[in-house]
Parts: C-alpha cells; structure tokens; sequence
C-alpha cells in the first residue's frame, strides 16, 4: 500500500559532497568492479520507497526525514545488493522501520542486533548510531548510543568486513602453504 506521506532527505547545506565518494568506492573494494550509475538509485526512487515503508507512517504531522549521510549511501550504492547484503543486512528503504524511538536501517546476518538512528535526530545530515540488543523483529529492546555518525559507522563497519576477509584469506593461504 502507497503512502501519500512524503520523504525529505535534507540536503547537505556544503556544495561539495562529502559522503557519495567514499560510498562508491566501497564498489571496487568490495567487489573488484567499476562503480557504476547502477549501483546506485536515484533520488526519486529512494524517496518513493521510503514513502512506502512502515517508518513513514511513525510520522504524521511531519515528513519522514532521512539523514543526508545515509540517504548518500542510498543512492550511491543502494542499487548494489552485493553490498548491500554482505555479514550485515541494509534494510532496503521500504523496509525502514521505527522501534523504541529510533530508525532501524541495518542488521546483523544472526538477526540478533540493529542499528538505527534516533528519531529526534534524523534531521541532523549526519546523526550519532545506536545498537540494539535484540532483532529488528523484536517489539522492544535495549539501544545503546555508539560513538561514530552514521557516515563513520558505514566507512568502518565496510572497513573492518575488508580486514577480516583479507585476514581469513591469509589464514587460507597460510594453511595450504603448510603454515598455522
């Protein structure tokens, strides 16, 4: 079911954008390809499938606002499901949610943690993270407030998933060359 609520993503009062580059080069490091136009989705479109998830009705004197720093990544990257769905689930925008005050827009591969952002923050460009103890599926849970805005959790969340792979990967190599 289409909302007729709207969907405002507040636009970076710099001219110089400073969260869609290190969003599209997370393309070639994680996948080894060109970042393209179609790894992407335009505005239009996030906008449109925010409007159809459930966050979208949480607000009905106002428009659901979505943060610059994560409505970038959207559209950066957001047409990449090869990112999108690595050990961590990014909600697809009409699959946001709002639970104990807070936008949730990623899990854990366990369906055990979610992060999200405060709701009284969302108009900030680039708002604090929160981590909540239980799945998006659960009612309620516990959020802790991290230290790192969104933009900071995404580049280190992606940053730390390399290291771990080129880790694992070295272990490999270690054991077929007779070494532990």
């Amino acid at each position: 079911m289409a909302s007729s609520r709207s969907v405002s993503s507040r636009r970076s009062s710099d001219p110089m954008d400073v969260f869609t580059p290190a969003y599209r080069r997370l393309v070639p490091e994680l996948l080894g390809i060109e970042w393209s136009a179609q790894e992407g989705m335009s505005a239009q479109e996030f906008g449109a499938r925010c409007a159809q998830s459930p966050a979208a009705e949480h607000f009905t004197e106002t428009d659901l606002q979505i943060p610059v720093a994560l409505s970038r990544f959207y559209l950066a990257v957001g047409g990449c499901e090869e990112v999108l769905e690595t050990d961590h689930f990014f909600f697809a925008p009409e699959e946001f949610d709002v639970r104990d005050g807070h936008l949730m827009f990623l899990e854990d591969a366990e369906e055990s943690t979610v992060w999200g952002i405060p709701v009284d923050q969302l108009s900030l460009p680039d708002p604090l993270v929160a981590q909540r103890s239980s799945g998006a599926d659960a009612e309620t849970g516990a959020w802790r407030p991290l230290e790192g805005t969104v933009s900071e959790f995404i580049t280190d969340l992606f940053a730390w998933m390399l290291e771990t792979a080129e880790s694992e990967s070295g272990n490999e190599r270690d054991d077929e060359d007779g070494r532990s």
